[in-house]
């Protein structure tokens, strides 16, 4: 269930509007382990991330992505952002990048007031247009994500995708996680490399096949790769 009343948090700048989640949480999404079983090893695996990510010189806007579909990227980012955000201390900004196959709104239980490809192309435009975010499940936690009903065929625009980074970096987000598409197959990782710090690899147990990272990795060389996350079964 959704509460789409908009609720009185900034997001990014003093017009943003912020949507509320419901907080239950069906059986299906039991992989928000930060969530659902906060004290499981699990859980503690992904506070060991954002402990061994912030000690790589703190990077404050991060990509998570894989060599191909299907190897745990999501399950990552929601988790990590969830590590960022648990203490409530900081405002951590989750953004789905993934234009052709998007899941977040689907897996987290919310309809996205406006489509995150909506409010990008209406940034060309519009550049101070403020920016519609959920807050889902911690009220310093927000999800900018993309409609699971628009067309499928769309690309990120380089500069557009830039100037939202840098327009929500610090007003008031002290984290981006971004959401992005596999590296293979796809030019849409090698725009989000250049507006992020760091990106991290996930591969998941049993499936991903090294000779993929590797090619990934020199897919997107130089960027900054902070590191790979081994994912067990999903």
């Amino acid at each position: 269930m959704v509460d789409q009343a908009r609720i009185g948090l900034p997001a990014a700048g003093d017009a943003a509007r912020v949507a509320a989640v419901h907080k239950e949480i069906p059986g299906q999404r039991r992989w928000l382990h930060l969530l659902c079983e906060p004290r499981s090893p699990v859980a503690a695996s992904y506070r060991v991330l954002r402990y061994r990510i912030k000690k790589q010189g703190d990077p404050h806007v991060i990509a998570v992505t894989s060599p191909r579909n299907d190897e745990g990227k999501t399950t990552t980012a929601v988790n990590l952002a969830m590590a960022l955000a648990e203490d409530g201390r900081e405002r951590v900004l989750l953004i789905e990048a993934n234009l052709r196959m998007p899941k977040l709104a689907e897996l987290m239980g919310f309809v996205p007031p406006v489509c995150f490809k909506k409010q990008l192309d209406r940034s060309l435009e519009t550049p101070n247009a403020p920016w519609e975010v959920v807050a889902t499940f911690w009220d310093n936690l927000h999800v900018l994500a993309v409609d699971p009903s628009r067309p499928k065929d769309g690309t990120l625009v380089a500069h557009a995708f830039k100037s939202a980074i840098r327009q929500l970096l610090g007003h008031p987000y002290a984290y981006i996680v971004v959401d992005c598409p596999p590296v293979l197959g796809s030019a849409d990782v090698n725009i989000i490399s250049e507006a992020v710090d760091g990106l991290l690899f996930t591969t998941l147990s049993g499936r991903s096949r090294t000779s993929d990272l590797r090619q990934a990795e020199e897919h997107l060389r130089p960027a900054h790769v902070l590191g790979t996350v081994l994912v067990g079964a999903i």
